[in-house]
């Protein structure tokens, strides 16, 4: 007798049986899901090769939130990788990203997670690359790519630890040099041309020392 009520309490939770299961006339790759004949709803390719669901198979109401729930995170994780097409990202921009989007907490951690162990995102990597970026094209000192970095996302500590091993103080010391001479080219008053070069420079990024250097080897007359 008890375990003919559980069957019926079991029964009476659930959702139904699927009646029909159809392609989305504008959007081929999604299908759409009817239990008892009526519109139940919508999943990926994705999803159903996870959950193959066929007609005349019974899902339970736990069931079709399990499914609900995979699907969303299927769209979260689509917007993310989408969004790291264009161009790589922080952790954290991808995070406000799809914050922006409104989507789950829940997955967007699982997304960040499935990101960073598919190689998606890598903060170190991706800070290595702007280095480069800010050196080559900006001429960018150590003290403005760190707080460009920063402002990223990138840890205190990866962009401490990047900077350390991708920017030399020779490196630097030698783009300073360049910036001050082309720099004074466009100083008249010769008076002034180290103090503007030294707020140039520091503008620019470089550290005291790197200033105090170069400045100590031009020649103001």
């Amino acid at each position: 007798m008890e375990q003919q009520q559980n069957s019926v309490q079991e029964r009476n939770s659930s959702a139904g049986t699927i009646t029909k299961i159809t392609f989305q006339k504008k959007r081929k790759s999604r299908r759409s899901v009817y239990i008892d004949g009526e519109y139940a709803f919508s999943i990926s390719e994705q999803t159903f090769r996870i959950f193959p669901l066929h007609r005349d198979q019974y899902l339970s109401q736990n069931q079709i939130e399990v499914i609900k729930n995979h699907e969303e995170f299927e769209k979260t994780k689509d917007l993310a990788l989408r969004y790291l097409a264009v161009r790589m990202r922080s952790v954290f921009e991808l995070r406000r990203y799809l914050q922006k989007k409104e989507c789950l907490q829940s997955n967007i951690a699982r997304v960040i997670r499935y990101c960073s162990e598919h190689g998606y995102i890598n903060d170190e990597e991706y800070a290595k690359m702007l280095i480069r970026e800010m050196v080559k094209i900006h001429h960018y000192g150590r003290h403005k790519m760190y707080a460009a970095l920063r402002k990223r996302g990138i840890s205190a500590e990866t962009c401490r630890r990047v900077l350390q091993s991708q920017v030399k103080n020779d490196d630097q010391i030698a783009i300073a040099e360049q910036l001050a001479l082309k720099k004074m080219k466009t100083i008249r008053e010769k008076d002034k041309r180290k103090e503007k070069i030294y707020r140039f420079l520091k503008q620019r990024g470089f550290s005291y020392n790197v200033i105090s250097m170069v400045i100590n080897g031009l020649n103001f007359e």
